[in-house]
């Protein structure tokens, strides 16, 4: 039991830090739209 919630844990790893870098890149192009 232990072992497949490490194994989900690390699979759902990747998809929450691309999220987080696209939400980071979106908030980044619209502060750029702003300045400009």
């Amino acid at each position: 039991m232990q072992n497949q919630l490490n194994t989900s844990a690390v699979n759902h790893a990747p998809s929450r830090v691309a999220s987080s870098l696209r939400t980071v890149a979106f908030s980044l192009l619209v502060d750029r739209a702003l300045s400009a």
